[in-house]
């Protein structure tokens, strides 16, 4: 059963790595964005031994180690989501954790960096649960070919709309002449699928006009203070109060629509 529609706007809390490695602050976040009215609510799983060579960048492996949890922990989460009749999603970024958590999560989501990473695509597709493909950094071709691989799999996800995709570009954050929103309805066109919006403006601008411009699904990062954080995705996040408003503005842009 798909859990977006063409006539409404699926929102996505995409609380990432926003928690910055701390469980409490993870909770914090999660039970904040259950006041907002969206959807679903969205955390990143790695582990930094995985999504990095240890040898080749020491530095960067040890970055993503401060902003990893363990498994207990995103299981937890996602049971506290379920708890506020939300949807549980999660970017899981290892092949092999994918059996570990998929029975937590309701909708898929595969992130810019794995358009083409075919044999991930292929396991994610096995669980046979909608699933949402970020396009940043891709070309048209790529997005066609993967679509085309997933319908030689599995032809249900064409057929009864399980597959979405989201419109990114792929910075943190960028000018609002890189939102590049004209790109929804080309991707729309060409492939003939549901698109959304991915975010990583400032401010909610890009999103107000996304949904006017018919994004079925909208993914925006969530703070709890842009101020206090130097890490870079609370830059481009709304908070609580921020996204409320935004959940009201939904309903007056499709009224005007």
């Amino acid at each position: 059963m798909k859990s977006w529609d063409r006539n409404k706007v699926f929102t996505i809390a995409e609380i990432g790595g926003n928690h910055e490695g701390s469980f409490e602050k993870a909770k914090k976040l999660l039970n904040l964005a259950t006041e907002t009215g969206f959807d679903a609510i969205k955390f990143q799983i790695y582990k930094n031994t995985t999504l990095v060579n240890h040898k080749q960048d020491i530095k960067r492996s040890e970055h993503f180690k401060k902003f990893q949890l363990n498994k207990d922990e995103y299981i937890k989460l996602a049971k506290l989501t379920k708890s506020h009749g939300l949807q549980f999603m999660a970017s899981i970024w290892d092949l092999n954790e994918i059996d570990t958590y998929d029975k937590f999560i309701d909708i898929h989501k595969i992130g810019s960096g794995d358009l083409t990473a075919y044999p991930f695509i292929k396991k994610l597709v096995s669980k046979n649960k909608p699933l949402i493909i970020s396009t940043g950094l891709s070309t048209i071709n790529e997005i066609i070919e993967t679509i085309g691989f997933i319908n030689e799999i599995n032809s249900d996800f064409i057929k009864k709309g399980k597959l979405a995709l989201m419109q990114c570009t792929s910075m943190y954050p960028i000018p609002d002449r890189d939102a590049s929103l004209n790109s929804m309805k080309f991707i729309a066109d060409k492939t003939k699928l549901p698109v959304g919006y991915s975010d990583h403006t400032i401010g909610s601008d890009s999103i107000d006009i996304a949904i006017a411009m018919g994004a079925s699904i909208i993914e925006e990062h969530f703070t709890d203070n842009r101020e206090k954080h130097s890490f870079r995705d609370h830059k481009v996040s709304l908070t609580k109060n921020e996204m409320k408003k935004f959940i009201k503005k939904i309903k007056k842009i499709k009224i005007i629509q």
